[in-house]
């Protein structure tokens, strides 16, 4: 987002609410029906609970299969807001070694693997200030999740069929710029043997997707601080 934009979104969100409510007092003086002005009320209220979204690319770095170093780039793409959030590795270019939880280690070959989580409900949503300024959001609730690992013709999982989870989001904004402004988005998933067998077994009962945000920006306006 250009910069200029998000300088206007964040005045507006810091003083707009003076303003539209200013807006329904003159509608309903104006001649405006009680439902008209409901309306917009509702239509403010969803504007303030909406106090944080973003979207951009993680990079992880994951174990060489042949060094056993972590010098493997992997891209976590993902996007939030009030309403939902997701996570995706769509592929991966360079083969890996992957830790998993119960079949050890697997050496990943390039383009095998695919991973997609995204929120069935987002059940808790509290954004907060830390004492340094930089604003926080932490978000849980249900997600659905398809992983697949391919080895040669052996598939283990899918990219259709959904296991689910509950999840726990925790994201930064420490400015405009991105990452490199202090952003961050780290979305832990907890898995369950029963209804997740096959995540489970691969990233176990508790996995953090995050990484070093090298595109994209996350803005939190905390309404407690306007």
């Amino acid at each position: 987002m250009i910069g200029g934009e998000r300088t206007r979104r964040r005045t507006f969100l810091r003083r707009g609410s003076p303003l539209i409510a200013g807006l329904v007092v003159t509608a309903c003086g104006a001649g405006g029906s009680a439902a008209e002005a409901d309306d917009l009320r509702a239509k403010i209220a969803k504007l303030s609970y909406n106090t944080a979204s973003g979207g951009g690319v993680n990079v992880k770095m994951m174990p060489d299969p042949q060094t056993g170093q972590a010098t493997v780039p992997l891209e976590e793409v993902f996007s939030f807001d009030r309403y939902h959030a997701i996570c995706r590795v769509d592929t991966n270019p360079r083969a890996f070694k992957m830790p998993t939880y119960k079949l050890g280690d697997v050496v990943i070959q390039a383009n095998a693997f695919y991973m997609s989580m995204a929120a069935t409900t987002v059940d808790q949503f509290i954004v907060s200030t830390r004492p340094d300024g930089t604003r926080t959001v932490k978000m849980r609730g249900g997600l659905g999740c398809s992983t697949e690992v391919a080895q040669g013709s052996v598939k283990l999982g899918s990219r259709t069929a959904r296991e689910d989870a509950t999840f726990e989001i925790d994201a930064v904004d420490g400015g405009i710029g991105g990452g490199k402004a202090g952003d961050s988005f780290a979305y832990t998933a907890f898995f369950d043997p029963t209804a997740a067998p096959i995540n489970y077994s691969i990233f176990g009962p508790k996995a953090i997707f995050t990484g070093e945000m090298i595109q994209g920006e996350i803005t939190i306006v905390d309404p407690a601080t306007r």
